[in-house]
């Protein structure tokens, strides 16, 4: 029996072509940031 295999994710996965509106300086922007930095690594299916 073959295996199947999860594509490879990458930061640009989790990213959106939405604008993203929050006020200048916030923390929002470092926190999503980092959340489509790491979630690659965790090997869990992106869900639309």
């Amino acid at each position: 029996m073959s295996e199947v295999l999860a594509p490879t994710l990458t930061a640009k996965d989790f990213a959106t072509d939405q604008e993203v509106r929050w006020c200048p300086g916030c923390g929002d922007y470092s926190i999503l940031a980092q959340v489509q930095r790491i979630m690659p690594g965790l090997g869990i299916p992106r869900k639309i």
